[in-house]
């Protein structure tokens, strides 16, 4: 985070040189492990993410792995045009800060595919994010410490 003229914040890693606020997907062990960046989420939101892994053999039948992850599982897996998998997840940012999640895929041939997610949250006020492309808020969970409570105390 850099500071900028006029007390405006620039995020650096937020876009690329384009203006792109697209999710980043590295390789980490050829065919085996990938890692998505999906940029900066808020504390006890509920999304649905999209996220497109360049593997070779997608159209040869990827299945969800079980058991599901409490905080992060995959919902949906699709073929794109170009011939890569396009994982569909649901991610509840749980924690502040660096949040870590990974997605079990089973290969059609022997073995797993980890899609490691990796997240920047942001806790309760301290703003709110910039959605990247493919991302979308699908629910707030309960704060257990709200000040909203209907609890009287003790008497």
């Amino acid at each position: 985070m850099e500071e900028e003229k006029g007390h405006h914040v620039h995020f650096s890693e937020d876009t690329d040189a384009m203006g792109n606020t697209a999710i980043t997907v590295k390789e980490k062990a050829e065919g085996q492990e990938f890692e998505a960046h999906v940029g900066f989420l808020q504390i006890n939101h509920r999304y649905h993410i999209d996220v497109t892994v360049p593997v070779k053999d997608a159209d040869n039948g990827y299945k969800i792995a079980e058991p599901h992850g409490v905080y992060c599982h995959a919902l949906e897996l699709q073929v794109t045009k170009g011939g890569e998998l396009l994982v569909t997840f649901e991610l509840l940012a749980h924690k502040e800060k660096l949040l870590r999640e990974k997605i079990h895929l089973l290969k059609p041939t022997k073995g797993q595919l980890i899609l490691n997610v990796l997240a920047r949250v942001l806790g309760k006020g301290k703003g709110t994010p910039m959605l990247r492309d493919n991302i979308k808020c699908v629910g707030v969970e309960a704060d257990d410490e709200s000040e909203a409570s209907d609890w009287q105390g003790f008497s």
